[in-house]
């Protein structure tokens, strides 16, 4: 149907899921070993080995949230297609807690809610399908902060 989108809800937290369109989803994978960045934020992690890419891996509840992780580290990823300055940064990899599924969004089953001025510019909107809340991220902001925080 012409007026419905495939999105991608992932979980990010017990609390919390963002709301990705599924063409920006590369794969949803496993890892191994974080390579730590030196002087990274704590949304951060470090990097992950992605196909011989080395890709940045942000926890977005620690990005949209300022909450640590208190040494939770699933190990689960989705990876992330940049839109920006694909050169230098081709994907980054984004935390996953629980598995992430399909989400076919029509016009009709969105509602968007009213956000408020001092909210985090990671988040692009707060949204509700069937009854499920979740955030779509600001994905052309993640990637400036990512750029600045590994090219400084």
């Amino acid at each position: 149907m012409a007026n419905e989108i495939r999105g991608i809800m992932i979980p990010v937290s017990k609390e919390k899921k963002v709301l990705l369109p599924n063409a920006i989803i590369a794969e949803v994978v496993s890892y191994d070993d974080i390579k730590k960045v030196d002087n990274a934020p704590d949304w951060l992690l470090g990097n992950i080995n992605w196909r011989g890419y080395d890709i940045p891996l942000i926890c977005y509840e620690t990005l949209s949230t300022g909450k640590n992780l208190d040494g939770k580290i699933t190990g689960r990823v989705a990876v992330i297609k940049a839109l920006g300055d694909i050169e230098k940064m081709p994907y980054f990899a984004m935390l996953v807690e629980g598995v992430p599924r399909l989400q076919l969004v029509t016009q009709g089953d969105l509602q968007v809610h009213e956000m408020e001025d001092e909210e985090n510019n990671a988040i692009a909107s707060r949204v509700t399908i069937a009854e499920d809340m979740s955030e779509i991220p600001n994905i052309r902001y993640i990637e400036h902060i990512l750029n600045v925080s590994l090219h400084s």
